[in-house]
């Protein structure tokens, strides 16, 4: 194994990631599909998620919590999760999110939660089932376009 790589198997989920770069990553099913995207903003203002594709309980947790790994490692406000690359529903993880994930990510420091909508109608509806929970906890706003969410974010996180 090479001293600078570490390999995870989650059922059928293969992770490569450098050690020391929780600040960027990819996740990947075992068949190289990328199902999830995340970095963050160079000033550390907010986090960027981008998922990609269909998603599951297992890749939503799985992105979810290296989201709140992130938090945890370096505390930020924001968070600009973008749905435009997602595939068909998600609804499978709304319970998680609302119930696991956004109170962790309230009390590591998330603040505001800007969602880019995905562009199919499932996905939408996903969004709308889960935008009640968010909006306890977070200041969470919807939007067409990263750019405006990215707009939005600025303002609030400085």
């Amino acid at each position: 194994m090479c001293p600078n790589k570490s390999f995870y198997r989650v059922d059928e989920f293969v992770l490569t990631s450098k050690v020391d770069s929780i600040d960027h990553k990819s996740l990947k099913k075992a068949n190289g599909d990328v199902f999830f995207e995340v970095r963050r903003s160079s000033d550390n203002a907010f986090i960027i998620a981008n998922w990609v594709g269909i998603q599951s309980l297992e890749t939503i947790v799985m992105g979810g919590n290296h989201i709140l790994a992130m938090l945890r490692e370096r505390p930020c406000q924001g968070l600009l999760n973008s749905n435009r690359e997602l595939i068909g529903p998600w609804e499978v993880a709304v319970n998680w999110l609302a119930y696991k994930w956004a109170p962790q990510a309230k009390t590591i420091g998330l603040r505001y939660y800007a969602h880019v909508l995905s562009p199919g109608i499932y996905g939408k509806r996903s969004f709308d089932a889960v935008y009640p929970s968010l909006k306890s906890n977070f200041n969470a706003h919807a939007f067409e376009s990263e750019d405006a969410a990215e707009v939005w974010l600025q303002s609030k996180c400085f």
